[in-house]
């Protein structure tokens, strides 16, 4: 486990592996990188540097209006800049993780190699965008916590408890809340994260990654469904699709050997490892 200082704060994290250094974004947001060490069969061929967001987990608590979507890409451009010196790195990025990482490309596109999204969604609609196709429907669980923010992070921990059956859909329960046993959670980081949201978008922008980019969708996501892939593919020259079709919002833990097996057959195409 490491700081990294950057931008005025102190960055957790922890790193595994060997290959090309890779940021492991997670999800959330106000939950921490603790449950993503389950992408640690990848460490075979890539160095994974795993790290909580500024407000998250073990990192700074700066000011809540210090919790931007600009803010935490440039963070992971300063931590890619600490791990990496001048080399590029390749970007893994979920669900939340997945905003930040399409904001990272954007807006430090030297700083990254490749770019790995999964169950994630490039935002509000672009200029002349339709609504994409409908996926499965948001459980009510999930409309819940959206009407009603919890307002502590005890609170939000009993939520994330409550919620996980929703994540997931061929594996157990107990598989993503055992992951979940060491996280810190941020119920401030979680609101923001929604606030920022609801104003951001990368959609008239990602034409501008002109780098190899798997997008990675879970066919029963009902958090981020599967069309969303197809929207952000749509916008970056060099972006290929797979849908696991026994997948929910975390398809590593659905689908693990299918899930390991893909990204490391595209790594290897694409000459990274």
């Amino acid at each position: 486990m490491a700081i990294a200082n950057v931008n005025g704060l102190q960055l957790f994290y922890e790193d595994v592996g060997t290959g090309p250094s890779t940021l492991v974004m997670h999800g959330g947001l106000g939950i921490d990188h603790t449950s993503y060490r389950s992408l640690d069969p990848l460490a075979t061929c890539l160095h994974l540097v795993y790290y909580d967001h500024r407000g998250n987990g073990r990192s700074s608590r700066p000011d809540e209006s210090e919790l931007t979507m600009e803010a935490w890409a440039d963070d992971g451009a300063a931590l890619a800049h600490h791990v990496a010196g001048p080399d590029p790195v390749v970007v893994i990025g979920h669900s939340f993780g997945g905003f930040i990482a399409q904001e990272l490309a954007v807006r430090h596109g030297d700083a990254v190699r490749a770019l790995i999204l999964v169950a994630t969604t490039p935002g509000q609609l672009g200029v002349g965008e339709g609504p994409a196709p409908e996926g499965p429907p948001m459980p009510e669980e999930f409309a819940e916590l959206l009407r009603m923010m919890p307002a502590t992070d005890d609170d939000f921990a009993a939520a994330m408890t409550r919620l996980a059956p929703a994540y997931l859909h061929e594996a157990p329960v107990e598989s993503l809340t055992a992951l979940m046993a060491e996280t810190v959670f941020s119920a401030v980081a979680m609101r923001r994260g929604y606030e920022e949201l609801a104003s951001w978008s990368a959609v008239d922008r990602l034409h501008s990654v002109d780098i190899p980019t798997l997008v990675i969708a879970g066919r029963h996501d009902a958090l981020t469904s599967w069309p969303q892939a197809d929207r952000i593919a749509a916008h970056i020259p060099h972006a290929e699709v797979v849908v696991f079709e026994r997948s929910g919002h975390f398809p590593w833990i659905d689908e693990p050997d299918e899930f390991f097996d893909t990204i490391t057959r595209w790594l290897r195409s694409h000459d990274i490892v």
